[in-house]
C-alpha cells in the first residue's frame, strides 16, 4: 500500500504543482489528505493539483482557468437561458454552465449567425459532457484513427450548418436546436415586447436566467445621441425586465396549470430546487466615470431590479421559488474594451490592486455558485480585483 511519503515523492518528480488563483506553487503544501479502501488518496475539494503550465500572456491565463476546473455537475439537469450568450460574459456563463452538467443552455441573441458561431465553439463542451457521463474514457472511445474522427465531425458540422442556414430567415422568437442541449433563441431583447409570447413560451422549462445583454457607447452626456441613450437603457435594463417579466409569468402559469393536481402539489418540499436569475451588472453603477453615465444608470438598474424581485417574488409566487441576484464585474477581457487604447489600459490596470483586468471565466464561477447556491438571494457579488475599495 502506499505512503504518503511515497506519494510526494511522485508527485515532486512529476514536477506536478498546485494551482490556486493565478498562481503557481511547486512546493508541497501541508493540506492533510485521506487514504481511500482502494489505496489512492482523496484530498480536499479546494486542493487542486495540475501540470505545471506556464503563465505567459492572457490568453494562456484564460486556459490555465479552464484547465484548472474540474466540474462537479452543480447544474446537473437544468435548463439556463443565457441573454447576450454569444460572446463576452454570457459565452463563458453558457460554457461553464454545460461543464457543470447543464441540461440544456438556450443563448438568446439578435444575430442568428453570431449565436451559429457560438454553439459551434460549445458543441465539444456539451459533446465531451455526454461522453463523460456515459462513463466512457479516452480508451473506450477511441475506435478510430484521428483523422477518421476529424473528418466525420467536419463532415457533420457541415451537414448541420448546411441545414441551419438553409432555413428561411428567421423572425424574432424563433427557436432553433442546434445541439441536442444547445439552443438558439433569436430576438432583440430591448424589443422582447414584440415576441414575448414566444419567450414566456420558452421560458416555462427554464431554471436559471442570466441576463449578460449589454451594449456601451462612451461619450459625455451632452454629447450623447439620445438614440443611443435609448439604445442603452432598452438592451441593458429594459430587456433584463422583460425577460425577468418573462420567467416570473411562465411561473404563475405553471402554478395555474397545476392547481388542483394533488399528486404534483406532494412532491413539492421545502428543499425542491429553485429558479434564479442572475443579472450582470457594472462596477460603474457604483463607481463614477467620465463618459459613462446612460451606460452607468443602466447598469444601476440591474441592481434595483434584482432588489425588487427578490422580495416580490417570494411575497406573490406561490409553490415555485425565484432567487435573484448580481454579479457587479469591474474590467474584465471582453469585446466591450476593444476599443481602449494602449495607453487606457495600462492605466486601467495600475489602478487596479491585482494590476489586471479579470476573464470572463471566473465571471462565469461566480454565476455558477449564484445559479447553486440554494440561500443565494439578493447576492450582490463584486468581481473587480479590489477596485471598488480604491
Amino acid at each position: 500500500m502506499r505512503s504518503a511519503t511515497a506519494l510526494r515523492a511522485r508527485i515532486e518528480r512529476a514536477s506536478i504543482s498546485i494551482g490556486i488563483g493565478q498562481h503557481q506553487y511547486s512546493k508541497w503544501s501541508t493540506h492533510s489528505c485521506w487514504l481511500n479502501s482502494n489505496g489512492t488518496y482523496r484530498f480536499p475539494i479546494f486542493l487542486q493539483i495540475q501540470r505545471h503550465v506556464s503563465t505567459g500572456s492572457s490568453t494562456n491565463r484564460n486556459n490555465d482557468n479552464n484547465a484548472r476546473f474540474k466540474s462537479a455537475d452543480r447544474l446537473l439537469g437544468r435548463t439556463c437561458m443565457i441573454t447576450g450568450g454569444s460572446s463576452g460574459i454570457g459565452f463563458a456563463v453558457a460554457e461553464r454552465f454545460l461543464q457543470e452538467g447543464a441540461e440544456k443552455v438556450i443563448l438568446v441573441g439578435r444575430s442568428y449567425e453570431r449565436l451559429l458561431s457560438a454553439a459551434e465553439r460549445l458543441r465539444g463542451i456539451a459533446t465531451s459532457k455526454q461522453v463523460s457521463a456515459s462513463g466512457g474514457d479516452d480508451a473506450a472511445v477511441a475506435t478510430r484513427s484521428p483523422e477518421e474522427d476529424s473528418e466525420e465531425i467536419a463532415k457533420e458540422r457541415e451537414r448541420d450548418h448546411g441545414s441551419l442556414l438553409s432555413r428561411q430567415e428567421l423572425s424574432p422568437g424563433s427557436l432553433v436546436a442546434a445541439t441536442d442541449n444547445i439552443s438558439l433563441l433569436v430576438g432583440d431583447v430591448s424589443s422582447a415586447d414584440q415576441w414575448m409570447r414566444e419567450l414566456e413560451k420558452e421560458m416555462e422549462n427554464v431554471d436559471v436566467l442570466v441576463n449578460a445583454a449589454g451594449i456601451s457607447i462612451s461619450n459625455i452626456l451632452p454629447k450623447t445621441d439620445t438614440v443611443d441613450i435609448s439604445r442603452i437603457l432598452s438592451t441593458n435594463l429594459e430587456g433584463a425586465i422583460l425577460t425577468s417579466r418573462a420567467m416570473l409569468r411562465a411561473c404563475v402559469r405553471s402554478r395555474l396549470k397545476k392547481r388542483g393536481d394533488a399528486t404534483t402539489e406532494d412532491k413539492r418540499s421545502d428543499l425542491s430546487l429553485s429558479k434564479c436569475i442572475i443579472n450582470i451588472s457594472s462596477l460603474l453603477a457604483l463607481k463614477g466615470v467620465t463618459g459613462t453615465v446612460t451606460y452607468a444608470a443602466s447598469k444601476a438598474g440591474l441592481l434595483g431590479l434584482t432588489r425588487s424581485v427578490a422580495v416580490e417574488a417570494a411575497e406573490t409566487l406561490r409553490g415555485v421559488t425565484v432567487r435573484s441576484n448580481a454579479i457587479v464585474p469591474g474590467y474584465i477581457e471582453t469585446p466591450m474594451i476593444e476599443d481602449f487604447s494602449s495607453d487606457r489600459i495600462s492605466k486601467l490596470k495600475d489602478s487596479i490592486p491585482l494590476k489586471r483586468f479579470g476573464y470572463p471565466q471566473e465571471v462565469a464561477d461566480a454565476a455558477v455558485f449564484l445559479a447553486s447556491n440554494e440561500y443565494a438571494n439578493n447576492c450582490v457579488l463584486n468581481l473587480d480585483g479590489g477596485l471598488s475599495a480604491v
